[in-house]
């Protein structure tokens, strides 16, 4: 199915949103406040792009939804947007380099296009469904994005992400995460999850894995990464959905993937059998 957007019209209106809180930040930031739990932030630059992004992406398709993190309403349309106005918002409060706007248009539960803007450096990962994914360097270069050809898991890099609640329960990607360092090549941790699917996707990363995920978090990622030549499921290895809560994605080597599987499924009935023990 063919967009009913330009792409080219997206990536604008991101990159322009990119800009807004790349200019905001610099300008000095005056509203940092907390959500769900204290570590959990949202600054008056989140609510800005969010903003700009519903007036631009509504010009762009006024008969599409509008599906973004701060308003958090789903809609009840047929083609809506899904929308991170920063992802990353803990880095970019802290002035971290290491943040991003991405947005993705679904068609039901089909992801159609995906863009993810990284305003510090000014790169620019877009895809679309059936067409590729690419990197537009600032200078306006572009590549298309390959997965990388790492086949065993002692030899991938790994990316993953903790949840908000990691003070209050001990369901909290320590156990994966302590699974992961002792069997992979080494585990990042770098605040966005649009970026680490990215870096799956550009092949600087073999897989990530995170749990607690809402919808806007990895929707144009994975598009991104199975467009690369990835592939994305859930935990249990069923295809990711923007409803799945969990997310794997890897390169697309079966056996790299199924050993990321197997990792989680450790760890996490060492945490179970530690659960039922206490």
């Amino acid at each position: 199915m063919n967009p009913p957007v330009d792409i080219e019209a997206v990536i604008s209106a991101t990159r322009r949103a990119g800009q807004l809180v790349l200019t905001m930040q610099r300008a000095g930031l005056r509203n940092i406040q907390s959500k769900s739990t204290e570590i959990d932030l949202v600054t008056e630059a989140d609510l800005a792009s969010e903003a700009f992004l519903r007036k631009e992406l509504g010009e762009l398709f006024p008969e599409a939804g509008f599906w973004g993190e701060e308003s958090n309403q789903q809609p009840d349309a047929e083609y809506f947007w899904l929308v991170d106005p920063i992802d990353g918002t803990v880095n970019y409060a802290n002035g971290v380099a290491f943040y991003s706007v991405t947005v993705a248009l679904y068609h039901d539960d089909t992801c159609l296009l995906g863009v993810t803007v990284e305003p510090p450096a000014s790169r620019i990962y877009w895809t679309v469904r059936g067409e590729g994914a690419f990197l537009r360097e600032p200078g306006g270069d572009q590549r298309r994005l390959v997965t990388n050809q790492v086949d065993r898991l002692s030899r991938a890099l790994l990316t993953t992400g903790f949840p908000y609640h990691r003070t209050e329960s001990a369901d909290n990607n320590t156990a994966e995460f302590a699974h992961f360092t002792r069997h992979s090549q080494a585990v990042r941790c770098m605040g966005s999850a649009a970026l680490d699917l990215a870096h799956v996707a550009a092949g600087a990363m073999a897989g990530y894995w995170e749990a607690w995920l809402n919808p806007w978090d990895a929707a144009a990622g994975a598009l991104l990464v199975q467009e690369a030549g990835g592939l994305v499921t859930d935990y249990p290895g069923n295809d990711w959905q923007f409803t799945s809560g969990t997310l794997v994605a890897s390169n697309g080597n079966p056996t790299l993937h199924q050993s990321m599987l197997e990792i989680i499924g450790q760890a996490r009935t060492q945490l179970n059998d530690e659960k039922e023990e206490s």
